[in-house]
């Protein structure tokens, strides 16, 4: 009966549909055109891990402290020792670099033990981390926490963790 009307319909419903469409594209376009900037969270799983190594339970690890002294056996198989792996085939040099320092708690400024392992090269990049146009530098993360030795010394322990990888992981 209203042929005209109907046509006119269609038209518009079509028209609406190529609308949602071409929405719908847009946005799945946008949300896979950028990668997964997964560094800062690798950062606190490396932190994590370091930490699990170095105490338990609120006690450090009896192979990295004994009789009062600190192990410089553990420094030189750290990376070993947490089950930590640093270099790849894959790249060139090292993407990861940790810091570990320990304080006395009756001196939280001066560290009596310190661990590095990894690229030292990257420290530099945790300086001008905050600045927007240097999006594509590498991800600082730091923590601490506190924790005991066999005799009941409390001890600060400060991890600094940095990742690069910004060929795979930033745009």
């Amino acid at each position: 009966m209203n042929k005209r009307g109907d046509k006119l319909l269609s038209i518009y419903w079509f028209a609406i549909l190529v609308l949602i469409a071409g929405g719908i594209f847009l946005m799945v376009y946008n949300f896979y055109n950028h990668p997964y900037d997964v560094r800062e969270i690798e950062a606190e799983v490396l932190i994590n891990s370091v930490a699990d190594c170095l105490s338990s339970e609120g006690k450090i690890n009896s192979e990295l402290i004994y009789e009062g002294n600190f192990s410089e056996e553990f420094e030189e198989n750290f990376l070993e020792k947490c089950h930590l792996a640093f270099e790849s085939e894959v790249w060139e040099l090292p993407q990861y670099y940790t810091e570990i320092n320990f304080y006395n708690s009756s001196d939280l400024d001066s560290s009596v033990f310190n661990i590095t392992k990894g690229n030292k090269n990257l420290v530099s990049g945790c300086v001008i981390q905050e600045e927007k146009e240097y999006e594509r530098e590498v991800k600082c993360v730091e923590e601490e926490f506190f924790s005991f030795d066999e005799n009941n010394n409390l001890y600060l322990i400060k991890i600094l963790s940095i990742v690069r990888k910004t060929e795979k992981n930033a745009k």
